[in-house]
């Protein structure tokens, strides 16, 4: 038997060509203008073919016109050994190559000239490729005795890619070491380490023995937070929400949360957080280290836009992080557009020891839409905590409005409200996602204001998601759907080993887009009361427009009263959006088709929302460097109208 042989250390296809080197004593090879001075004619399986060619130096070299015989014949013999070491990368370790020199047959040679075009042809049998025999993936002995450890052990055990009965490549060979490293280092062992590694080749059977050993290091544990660039704010703000549990076992995850929270808080324009894994740090007490990027003072921001439910718009907005004497922050914020105006000031306290955060809030809002104008008066007083992806507010409100009918009816009323918002955002990207999901859910109850003084109570509930068409199902849905555990690994066969929380859990990068993603958006609200309470109109519900039904008006669906559209207590809507990327030259652009169906209805009774309003139509797509830009054509099948629609930005 012969003896093993090492495996290639690092793949071409992840890095430069391997022979660079070797050709580095010849003219440059950048591509020149005229003809080949020689053509390379490669004859080999299509399963190699590919990387040969792509990666192979003699190709480089066909438009160098000044080689001499020398240079070409030593091209040639170095090709060989540069196949023979990108063959290994796919797991190939004893091919037969040889090669041959054809001169132009158009063209007069004597025996000791080189013709001036000649073809090298090279022909390659990669022979039989390489399967994993035996894996000996170890960890070290302090790890293995760490009971809570276990189910770590045993998903970074599920992360090696590389098993027995495969090929071998050394891209999985790498990735599979990389994955596992990842999955150890991302709790509890901050410094783990890969030891020693080695595959075993035995070109006589043609099969791979991998050996791996990690020494996983200390156990973790949280000390006392250390903010380090604080100046113009309290450096408690920072250390309250960079917190971490005193003596818990450190989580990645929860670095990446709490620099989450430092950058979403207002307070900083940049935060790196990480735990303190130096020799002088015990690993019993590690401390947390925050370094602060402050923000502004003051900021004021001044916007313009436009879209198609509203027309153009501007707005201008001023922020102050620590308002003198109350050391809040404030912020006001006007908005205009042609359909809607608004004034909007707001105070909110710096986050206290659990990151909750007073608010108070008082706003002014005119809108106008299908002939008619409702001016809405709101104060607002509560408490919201903002955990990056996990947003709760609740609040005690109070709203009064009017609104104005073009058949002169009015209608006015105001009511006392105590109210609560939940909100879970899990998107990939928070201003163009292409994977993930959102849920909102809303619950409040009040009493109306005289004469009645009757009671209500409101609910709502919306859900915003991506599903990938380049992934599998159950990878998709994943990311998609707020799946528990329990399901999750039923669908992928994956074991929920690490109990991460649905709010921190990281959303891993979608895979190349090529197939695109379908968008799926389900919006329902409803408000209960006696018959004949009177509601705030603002507090009622109408839906149509860019963001609910295309191929009607904003806010146009609602229930009809004699020709007049009002508010309703009870609405639903959703849509089915199709994105795809638009190709030119073989190459995704920064466009995408769409295609559409939206449904909705706005009614007085749960019974009255069966009929629902539909809307189909298409569009493009473009993903601008500032958020998505989306143009589209959309036909309301009841009202039998063709409307323009245009949407600015992601919100949810």
């Amino acid at each position: 038997m012969a003896a093993p042989i090492a495996a290639p250390a690092t793949s071409p296809a992840a890095n430069q060509p391997a022979s660079d080197a070797a050709v580095a004593d010849f003219p440059d090879a950048s591509p020149a203008t005229g003809e080949l001075a020689f053509t390379v004619q490669l004859d080999a399986p299509d399963t190699v073919y590919g990387l040969i060619d792509h990666f192979l130096d003699l190709k480089r070299y066909q438009q160098v016109a000044d080689l001499d015989n020398a240079e070409l014949g030593l091209l040639i013999e170095r090709s060989e050994a540069q196949i023979r070491q990108l063959l290994a990368t796919e797991g190939y370790f004893t091919p037969e190559i040889s090669h041959t020199l054809l001169a132009d047959a158009a063209q007069k040679t004597q025996a000791d000239v080189r013709p001036s075009r000649p073809t090298i042809r090279i022909h390659i049998n990669p022979g039989t490729r390489t399967t994993v025999s035996q894996l000996d993936l170890r960890f070290d002995d302090a790890a293995l005795a760490y009971t809570p450890a276990h189910t770590q052990l045993a998903q970074a055990r599920y992360d090696w890619e590389l098993l027995p009965g495969q090929a071998f490549t050394q891209a999985g060979w790498s990735s599979s070491k990389a994955h596992v490293l990842q999955t150890l280092q991302a709790e509890r062992f901050a410094t783990a380490r890969l030891v020693s590694s080695k595959a075993e080749i035995d070109p006589d059977s043609n099969t791979a023995q991998l050996h791996a050993l990690y020494d996983c290091g200390p156990v973790y544990r949280y000390g006392a937070v250390q903010v380090l660039g604080a100046a113009r704010y309290d450096a408690a703000i920072a250390q309250r929400l960079a917190q971490t549990p005193l003596a818990a076992e450190y989580r990645q995850s929860d670095m990446q949360a709490a620099q989450r929270r430092l950058l979403d808080s207002g307070y900083y324009s940049g935060a790196t957080v990480a735990i303190d894994t130096s020799p002088q740090a015990s690993p019993q007490a590690a401390p947390v280290l925050v370094n602060v990027q402050e923000a502004p003072l003051q900021k004021l921001v001044l916007g313009a836009g436009f879209n198609t439910d509203s027309g153009p718009g501007a707005s201008i907005e001023h922020t102050h992080n620590r308002l003198p004497a109350l050391g809040w922050r404030g912020l006001s914020k006007l908005k205009w557009n042609r359909d809607q105006q608004t004034f909007t000031s707001s105070l909110l306290s710096p986050p206290d020891e659990k990151l909750w955060q007073w608010l108070l809030n008082g706003s002014y809002t005119r809108e106008t839409f299908d002939s008619t104008v409702q001016n809405t008066w709101q104060m607002r007083l509560g408490r919201t905590k903002n955990l990056g992806r996990i947003q709760r507010t609740w609040y005690l409100q109070y709203d009064h409005s009017r609104a104005d009918y073009a058949s002169a009816v009015i209608k006015s009323a105001g009511a006392f409200s105590a109210n609560y918002i939940w909100a879970l955002h899990q998107f990939n990207n928070p201003t163009m996602p292409t994977s993930g999901y959102g849920i909102g859910m809303e619950a409040g109850g009040g009493i109306t204001q005289s004469p009645q003084r009757a009671p209500f109570a409101r609910a709502s509930a919306r859900y915003q998601g991506f599903l990938s068409l380049d992934e599998s199902l159950g990878a998709s849905l994943l990311q998609a759907l707020p799946l528990p555990g329990e399901i999750r690994e039923a669908v992928t066969g994956k074991p929920s080993a690490t109990p991460q929380t649905t709010a921190t859990a990281a959303i891993p990068p979608p895979k190349t887009r090529k197939n695109g993603e379908l968008v799926l958006r389900v919006e329902s609200a409803a408000l209960w009361s006696r018959r004949n309470a009177t509601i705030p109109p603002n507090l009622l519900f109408l839906t149509g427009g860019n963001a609910t039904v295309r191929g009607y008006g904003y806010q146009q669906i609602g229930v009809d009263h004699n020709g007049i559209t009002l508010p309703g207590r009870y609405m639903l809507s959703g849509s089915v959006e199709y994105r795809r990327p638009i190709y030119a030259n073989a190459r995704p652009t920064s466009w995408d088709s769409v295609i559409f169906l939206d449904a909705g209805n706005v009614a007085d009774t749960p019974a009255g929302l069966r009929k629902l309003k539909y809307g189909a139509g298409a569009g493009a797509l473009w993903r601008s460097p500032v958020g998505p830009v989306q143009l589209a054509l959309a036909y309301g099948l009841q009202d039998k109208k063709l409307r323009l629609h245009m949407n600015l930005g992601f919100n949810f």
